[in-house]
């Protein structure tokens, strides 16, 4: 019994000590999703507090599957609403879009000849992009 106290206070030490969340405000969510993972694995916090963290980080991002998992966790559902169908399928066209937008740029950078002459030159390869190829610098 003595162990498992001693065990509850040292975890509430490193919760103590923790300098975590007064990093977090200060770095990119690209940044604290690596350290959030770490803490869940090392047992720092709960589970439950480490899956809702994630959630509260990755919510406005597009990883609506991701983000879904997680919110079928912390409600324990099987489905998500339709708010995260509706998103993914938002990004889904927009990344679609994008596709079609840089196919162009895309497939110039498939052909050798122009490879080779934008390696040749690259101090003139917006010019040459814009000049024999009809790609513009937005």
């Amino acid at each position: 019994m003595a162990d498992s106290t001693a065990g509850m206070d040292q975890a509430t030490e490193v919760k103590n000590y923790d300098l975590t969340p007064k990093l977090i405000p200060n770095l990119d969510r690209h940044l604290v999703f690596p350290l959030l993972e770490f803490l869940d694995n090392n047992e720092s916090f709960t589970h439950e507090e480490m899956v809702q963290a994630k959630y509260d980080l990755l919510k406005t991002t597009n990883m609506t599957d991701f983000v879904g998992s997680l919110y079928r966790e912390i409600h324990n559902v099987d489905d998500v609403p339709e708010e995260f169908t509706k998103k993914r399928e938002a990004i889904l066209d927009d990344l679609k879009s994008l596709e079609e937008m840089s196919r162009k740029v895309l497939d110039l950078f498939d052909d050798a000849d122009v490879v080779s002459n934008l390696r040749s030159d690259k101090a003139q390869n917006m010019k040459y992009l814009e000049e024999n190829h009809g790609v513009c610098d937005r």
